[in-house]
């Protein structure tokens, strides 16, 4: 009923009421009486419709990689004897979620009646969601009257990063040639010598064994067993970017939940350092350890106020970098700074960031790109990865 109606209809009312008292006429006064019950009897069958409406609604999986979809069923029920003549049922999403079902329906109960809907939701982002939240708006048979329920039963859903197997060996060393010098991380294991020999030159002084060559008057090298224990360090780009792209965000957490389990499916020990404005670090040597990054990357957001290069100076300045053997730099977009920081850093560097938007981008890929500081494209890795 629109507001204009019942203005008129309360108008109409007090119009009656005057002229029966003022008149003193019956019909007027049986008009207003029959008008007042059937007023009331709406009134009524509304408080009672609105105690003997039910709603369940469930999923079947409750976790989800982002780009899926999951389907949420509802069973709404009319456990009265009367029935409801309208009713407009509203599903409410959060917005980052969308649908392909219409969020809005029109609905009629008979007594003791039950209808089933069903809405597909596509999680394209990932988080923690509560979705389940319905309203129902109930009018009275006449639309004189509305009552307006809310189930707030929230069901919780957690949407992941989507993580998919990276096809191609991103971490193995090239020359500029591109002829491939190692598919693993190889370092020493400085605990344990399993050979003393005469020094060659170009062995690296720090392994020569002191001692022993003063004794034998001619120096001594010693050689460790080689590991494939290696200790990778993951920075990933959490600041605030200028334009927010959100589809750009999710597949660069996608691709690094993707290469978090490349290399712990490879037991190589790594931690994972996020400038998320908390600074949030993570260790991990196994398989078994992939579920805790996961987790942080479920609810990680691109926030920080903290520049990417500021987070890297901080890196450079702590005692990770006498523990890191290769770095791994993940972020949306190059500038100037951040590129100019990556000069400082005396480790063999690898960035995944995306194809240049710009001339400076590209500018800057093409003057810094060296053995020791290789860019890559993550939109040219997940499309490989995802088939297309």
């Amino acid at each position: 009923m629109t507001k204009v109606f019942k203005r008129t209809l309360y108008v109409l009312l007090a119009f009656l009421l005057i002229v029966a008292v003022l008149s003193g006429g019956k019909t007027l006064y049986y008009l207003l009486f029959t008008t007042g019950i059937v007023w009331l009897g709406m009134f009524l069958m509304l408080n009672h419709n609105e105690r003997n409406l039910y709603i369940l609604y469930y999923t079947k999986s409750k976790t989800v990689q982002a780009g899926d979809a999951i389907s949420i069923d509802y069973k709404i029920s009319n456990t009265s004897i009367v029935p409801i003549l309208h009713a407009v049922i509203e599903f409410k999403l959060d917005k980052r979620m969308d649908t392909e079902s219409s969020l809005k329906e029109i609905a009629y109960f008979g007594n003791f009646d039950k209808i089933n809907f069903s809405k597909d939701i596509i999680c394209k982002y990932r988080g923690y969601y509560k979705v389940g939240q319905v309203k129902v708006e109930l009018y009275d048979p006449l639309m004189l009257g509305k009552r307006v329920i809310n189930f707030n039963r929230e069901v919780n859903i957690v949407v992941q990063p989507k993580v998919v197997p990276i096809r191609q060996k991103l971490l193995q060393s090239q020359d500029f040639y591109g002829t491939l010098k190692s598919s693993r991380h190889t370092i020493e294991d400085r605990t344990n010598i399993i050979n003393i020999r005469p020094y060659i030159q170009g062995d690296q002084l720090k392994n020569i064994h002191w001692k022993l060559s003063a004794k034998k008057d001619e120096l001594q090298t010693k050689e460790f067993e080689q590991t494939v224990s290696t200790k990778l360090i993951l920075l990933l780009d959490g600041s605030k970017p200028v334009d927010i792209d959100l589809d750009r965000e999710e597949k660069m957490v996608s691709f690094t939940a993707s290469i978090v389990k490349m290399i712990l499916d490879d037991q190589i020990s790594m931690k994972l350092m996020i400038n998320d404005g908390a600074s949030t670090v993570l260790d991990g040597g196994s398989a078994s350890d992939f579920y805790m990054f996961l987790d942080q990357l479920t609810s990680f957001e691109c926030l920080s106020d903290m520049p990417f290069e500021s987070f890297i100076q901080r890196f450079r300045q702590s005692e990770e970098t006498d523990v890191a053997q290769e770095l791994i730099l993940i972020t949306q977009g190059l500038n100037r700074e951040f590129v100019a920081s990556l000069s400082l850093l005396t480790h063999k560097v690898n960035i995944f960031t995306f194809m240049p938007k710009d001339a400076m981008e590209r500018d800057l890929i093409f003057k810094y790109q060296t053995r020791m500081l290789r860019f890559h494209y993550i939109d040219q890795i997940m499309d490989v990865a995802y088939g297309q």
